[in-house]
C-alpha cells in the first residue's frame, strides 16, 4: 500500500474519492435508500459512542460520500466496529456546526478505504456531547 494511503486526513480521502467511487460501483452494493441523497464530499468529525454517548475511540476526520435528510454516507481509511456513531458537520459559509447521532447500517472495505453507511438517529445538543 502506497504512503500516502496510510495517512488519514481528509485530504488525503478527498484526492481519492473518485477511485472509489467507482470501486463502489464496481463490488455492486445495493442501495436501499428511503430518501433521495445528494452526492457531496465534505470533511466531517466522527467520533464512534456507546448506547449511553459515552466515546468509545477519539474523534477522527473523515469525508462524506452522500448525505439525504435521513442518513450519511462516509469514506475513511479506518473500520467503524460500533452501531452508534457522532457525526459533526461545519456548515461551509455560516460555520455553524451540527452533531447527529447515525446508526450504522454498514461498513465495507472497498479497495484501501471503508464505506460507510449511517442512517441518522437525532440531533445532539450540548447536553449529548460531553
Amino acid at each position: 500500500m502506497p504512503t500516502l494511503m496510510r495517512e488519514s486526513s481528509p485530504e488525503v480521502i478527498t484526492t481519492f474519492m473518485q477511485q472509489v467511487v467507482v470501486e463502489y460501483h464496481n463490488y455492486g452494493m445495493g442501495h436501499r435508500r428511503s430518501e433521495p441523497r445528494e452526492a457531496v464530499a465534505v470533511p466531517v468529525v466522527v467520533q464512534q459512542v456507546d448506547s449511553s454517548l459515552e466515546p468509545l475511540d477519539e474523534p477522527f476526520d473523515a469525508v462524506t460520500r452522500d448525505i439525504s435528510t435521513g442518513g450519511i454516507g462516509l469514506f475513511h481509511l479506518r473500520e467503524i466496529k460500533s452501531g452508534l456513531i457522532k457525526v459533526t458537520m461545519t456548515a461551509p459559509e455560516t460555520h455553524e456546526q451540527m452533531t447527529l447521532l447515525a446508526r450504522v447500517e454498514h461498513c465495507t472495505k472497498c479497495g484501501g478505504f471503508y464505506i460507510i453507511g449511517c442512517r441518522f438517529a437525532r440531533v445532539l445538543f450540548d447536553a449529548d456531547r460531553r
